[in-house]
């Protein structure tokens, strides 16, 4: 049903459980909303537990920032 539907279930869970920024992120980059986006994947990547996933989720908002800038 697409990122609106997915970001009305998620608000009905807590905000407390693992990775929700990151699930959140996902789901507002979907739907257009890349500032707020980048911002939750980076709070993500400070929460993660693993290299791996902190690594990845910086890469996540790097990209999205990367969107937001105007083209050259």
């Amino acid at each position: 049903d697409g990122p609106q539907a997915g970001l009305a279930a998620l608000a009905e869970v807590s905000s407390d459980l693992p990775r929700y920024a990151a699930v959140r992120a996902y789901l507002l980059e979907r739907a257009g909303d890349l500032e707020q986006a980048a911002k939750l994947y980076a709070e993500a990547a400070r929460a993660a537990t693993s290299l791996r996933e902190r690594e990845h989720l910086t890469r996540e908002a790097a990209r999205v920032r990367q969107q937001l800038r105007p083209s050259s």
